[in-house]
């Protein structure tokens, strides 16, 4: 089963009104602020921690997020909020923008041949940003995947384990969106189509 925690995102409501309610994936959304239940019968194979207002400091109830990250050795794919919680809960650090960040940016990708990218054609991407805060510190035991203008580590990766997270949302970024979606989806064991 792929977990998804839901941080108010609009962003993953539409990834799986577009792409999951089309592939043969049993999935399960838990909204941040609920009980991280999962029942005896179920195994969480993956988890996506999904976009949503605010920022780890500020006094939202995250605690699905950070429970699902302490208790599931699995691959797990950060999104904005979800990647700014996966820095956090390794000791980096996030800081805020200038200026809220709303629109499709460029993200140069520095390590090309990571599995997360596979099928990728060019070695940049446009991805969709919205955002008002940045990781400014890349956490423990973790790699620089990804870099763009507006924000020095943009996508990063756990250097021994499949924990991954993006500032910008692929889930809703087109082809090349999609292809890493589905690249995250087959390291889960899912079978995509």
């Amino acid at each position: 089963m792929l977990l998804i925690i839901d941080n108010q995102s609009s962003f993953i409501k539409k990834f799986k009104h577009n792409f999951l309610s089309e592939q043969n994936i049993e999935y399960r959304f838990i909204d941040h602020n609920e009980p991280l239940i999962i029942k005896e019968d179920e195994t969480v194979e993956g988890i996506i921690l999904s976009g949503g207002k605010g920022n780890p400091y500020e006094p939202l109830n995250l605690t699905a997020n950070y429970v699902a990250l302490m208790n599931y050795d699995v691959p797990t794919l950060g999104i904005c909020l979800g990647y700014e919680i996966i820095a956090v809960a390794n000791m980096g650090r996030i800081k805020k923008l200038e200026k809220y960040n709303q629109r499709l940016e460029p993200v140069r990708i520095t390590e090309p041949k990571d599995p997360i990218f596979l099928g990728l054609i060019a070695e940049e991407v446009m991805l969709r940003k919205q955002h008002s805060y940045y990781v400014s510190k890349l956490p423990k035991d973790f790699v620089k995947l990804g870099e763009s203008n507006t924000c020095d580590i943009e996508i990063i990766k756990h250097k021994s384990k499949p924990i991954y997270g993006f500032q910008s949302h692929p889930e809703v970024s087109g082809v090349n969106g999609l292809l890493i979606m589905r690249n995250f989806l087959t390291m889960c064991g899912f079978e995509v189509i």
